[in-house]
């Protein structure tokens, strides 16, 4: 895809979801404020959490079991295609955004609502489930989505602060994007370093 259309489909869509939040965060009475700390110890701790999702990256990037091959190849096949001709910069603004958007979104307004009309594990699991759906390019990559929505809903459950898993998901992003693109270009040379 075209650097400068990726760039801009991101911001309608990334920033679109932010709006749309903030909008429904509005409507609903919930409070950005009350849920954004943001500070140093959250940033380290922001930081030392996204650590955890680099594992199963990295088996999904390595594993020769046929279910994670199968991934690798919709992924290789159906997402890196969109990025090839990104720049680090690009990630970074993607991961960025898609860290905020997505968070505001799913785990700011979704995940709390759907608590406060039912529970908070029905609520956490089915903000997840929407959340692996609408990132479904294969059942298996849906599901791991989800994964990833079940841990930064829980995440933010225990720490009550937007930052925290909006910074978890935009680091995570981007690592996993540079990984991803690097790994997976590796016969064409990978990133471009400058723009």
């Amino acid at each position: 895809m075209d650097r400068k259309a990726l760039l801009l489909v991101t911001f309608f869509v990334e920033g679109g979801l932010l709006v749309l939040a903030l909008i429904l965060m509005g409507f609903s009475g919930l409070s950005l404020s009350s849920n954004i700390y943001l500070s140093f110890e959250a940033t380290v701790y922001a930081l030392l959490l996204c650590l955890p999702l680099l594992v199963p990256l990295y088996f999904v990037v390595q594993s020769q079991w046929r279910p994670v091959v199968r991934l690798r190849g919709k992924i290789y096949e159906n997402v890196l295609p969109i990025f090839s001709n990104s720049k680090i910069i690009d990630f970074a603004l993607i991961a960025f955004l898609a860290g905020v958007g997505e968070e505001l979104f799913f785990r700011g307004w979704l995940q709390s609502v759907l608590i406060s009309k039912y529970d908070i594990w029905l609520g956490l699991l089915i903000a997840s489930a929407i959340f692996g759906l609408l990132h479904y390019i294969s059942t298996g990559y849906a599901i791991y989505a989800w994964l990833i929505g079940l841990y930064l809903g829980v995440i933010f459950l225990l720490t009550e602060n937007l930052y925290i898993v909006m910074m978890i998901h935009a680091v995570y992003d981007f690592i996993a994007l540079v990984y991803l693109v690097e790994k997976g270009g590796d016969k064409k040379g990978g990133l471009q370093a400058n723009g």
